[in-house]
């Protein structure tokens, strides 16, 4: 984070301060204000606490430092788009033998003010849709080896719910309330349920305890789990009725489905258990529909050379903004949001359900509570 932010602070000084025709003091302070963006993950944790995200600060410091934060890092995005635009003008001038102006100098001074008033209505627009309860969303999976009894058979999808300062219990109460009006036959929860320790965070998840399906609530961990003290949330959440699924797996519906799940890629950091695909199914009848829950969709090539039939993983919430989920999917084995098939395995990445208080921000990548429904077919 710390280089990510100096590389944003660099350019935009670069392009956005020096060209201005201000006293250097005036530059000074612009530029000290942009510092204060580029850092502001470190800058919260002197005051907040041991999670670099700042979740126990006061919610109008935190969503004060998010929109700002969200200014500058749109704002960079912008201005690199509008000086992808700049350099072609410019090149077409050199072309046409022409050289570059005092007014082109204060048109682009003024385009850089355009787009910063744009960032900043983008920001409180991204703010507003990302801490917005979700919409249910329904996706139709077709699975080659589904027995006929299980056709239709439906999986509510939670994830990424992040409990904090942000999202409270009545927001996950909200949440609850919509996945159990889909009478699912399963409920999962795909990790990062919290961020904070049970002491702190514990009576936000109590909703949990309201969840209801058919054959139960099942849940494996995120890597913020490791970050809030997993072998507390490990002993805590099943408190909640939910089932927790540490490279172990259980068989349901008369035998014909087989819900695995496994740990997180960060547990191996903390010297915890690493994710166990093999371990996870070991044991399950050759004849069940295998489905896997993965925080990360990146161990879905994995969970494909073990014969899993389905994978349901979270972790991305979807890349967040429009666009911006494609530099997302390269950190995730090329897998962000919705339905991809990997061999002849079927993955489901959801957006997720919450929001991470260190970027609650969602532009044309609207979070969701999934309801999966299974059919019989290859197709997708």
């Amino acid at each position: 984070m710390l280089l990510f932010g100096f590389i944003l602070l660099s350019y935009i000084i670069c392009r956005a301060i020096l060209p201005l025709r201000l006293h250097w003091g005036w530059k000074a302070g612009l530029a000290l204000a942009a510092a204060l963006a580029a850092f502001k993950f470190h800058i919260l944790h002197w005051f907040g606490g041991e999670m670099f995200f700042a979740p126990e600060l006061p919610v109008p410091v935190l969503l004060g430092a998010a929109w700002y934060y969200a200014v500058f890092f749109l704002f960079f995005f912008l201005l690199a788009g509008a000086d992808i635009g700049r350099g072609i003008v410019l090149a077409w001038m050199f072309c046409r033998g022409r050289k570059r102006t005092e007014r082109f100098r204060v048109v682009g001074n003024r385009v850089n003010l355009a787009l910063l008033a744009g960032a900043m209505m983008l920001a409180a627009i991204g703010i507003a849709a990302g801490t917005a309860v979700p919409e249910v969303r329904e996706e139709r999976i077709e699975l080659e080896r589904l027995p006929q009894e299980l056709e239709g058979f439906t999986i509510a999808v939670l994830a990424d719910l992040h409990a904090d300062t942000l999202t409270r219990a009545g927001r996950i109460r909200a949440i609850v309330e919509r996945a159990n009006a889909c009478s699912p036959d399963l409920t999962v929860i795909a990790g990062d349920f919290v961020d904070g320790r049970v002491v702190e965070r514990g009576a936000e998840l109590r909703p949990l305890e309201e969840l209801r399906a058919k054959y139960g609530v099942f849940g494996v961990p995120g890597n913020h789990e490791y970050y809030s003290g997993y072998r507390e949330w490990m002993r805590f959440l099943p408190t909640l009725g939910i089932r927790m699924l540490e490279n172990t797996g259980e068989t349901i519906a008369g035998g014909r489905l087989t819900l695995a799940g496994v740990t997180d890629p960060a547990a191996v950091r903390f010297g915890l258990e690493a994710p166990d695909i093999r371990g996870a199914f070991a044991g399950t009848p050759a004849e069940t529909v295998k489905v896997l829950l993965a925080h990360q969709p990146k161990l879905a090539p994995e969970a494909a050379a073990e014969g899993a039939d389905l994978q349901i993983s979270g972790h991305t919430h979807g890349g967040l903004i429009l666009g911006f989920d494609r530099l997302v999917a390269r950190f995730n084995a090329g897998f962000v949001s919705g339905f991809y098939r990997v061999g002849a395995m079927a993955l489901y990445v959801t957006r997720g359900s919450g929001m991470w208080n260190g970027f609650p921000v969602r532009l044309g990548v609207p979070s969701e509570i999934t309801l999966l429904r299974l059919t019989r077919g290859g197709g997708g």
